[in-house]
């Protein structure tokens, strides 16, 4: 029997914010932005293709789902 890193409700709903877009077809967003060293969060590139394309702009909050090995596999509109 495995045991899972995290309780799964730490997975479904992830704060975030699109950051920039380093490469053509990548966007980097910031997961737990205003936690962690100096106020940053953790940083990760995902395809264009996982976030829709009205949440695309620098500063957008949203929220993130990850998958067991936490690579983003949901992203929606924070409406807060």
């Amino acid at each position: 029997m495995t045991v899972p890193k995290f309780p799964p409700e730490w997975l479904e709903k992830i704060p975030a914010e699109v950051f920039y877009s380093p490469r053509a077809g990548e966007l980097r967003i910031i997961l737990l932005p205003d936690n962690g060293f100096v106020n940053g969060g953790a940083a990760r590139d995902v395809s264009v293709h996982l976030v829709p394309s009205g949440l695309r702009v620098p500063n957008t909050r949203l929220w993130v789902q990850v998958d067991d090995a936490m690579e983003v596999a949901h992203v929606w509109r924070r409406d807060e």
